[in-house]
């Protein structure tokens, strides 16, 4: 496996586990606190968020350096704000306008966001000469 690949793995996998955080939260504070799905997937989403920034900076793209980590942080922020609002509209519109479940809309919603997502992250903490790969 090259560089780029392991890479694209380590992607998917801190993604599957931010995921996996987001939909546990989201039963649970939909199941068991009764939330409303949207204010429910929205604290989901705040969790996911933690971690996936730890992983994605130390991990899928393997940056160590504090140094950036302030204005890595704040530009993860911005993005992963972006991702929530097209996540609660997305949402609103699958379920609420298209009758899909909340929960297999919220498995297209997270799988659409990630994609973009990916590129998005490499520019944020990829060095340089890595983020052409």
């Amino acid at each position: 496996m090259n560089s780029r690949q392991s890479t694209i793995a380590r992607y998917l996998i801190s993604g599957s586990i931010a995921s996996a955080v987001m939909f546990i939260a989201l039963v649970v504070f939909r199941e068991f606190f009764g939330l409303w799905y949207l204010t429910a997937s929205t604290f989901a989403f705040v969790l996911s968020f933690v971690t996936s920034f730890v992983m994605q900076k130390f991990w899928t793209f393997e940056d160590a350096s504090r140094a950036r980590a302030t204005g890595q942080l704040i530009s993860f922020f911005i993005i992963s704000l972006a991702n929530l609002g097209l996540n609660a509209a997305w949402m609103f519109i699958l379920v609420d306008m298209i009758g899909l479940w909340y929960l297999g809309a919220q498995v297209i919603v997270t799988a659409s966001i990630a994609v973009w997502s990916f590129f998005a992250y490499r520019r944020i903490f990829a060095r340089r000469d890595d983020r052409r790969a």
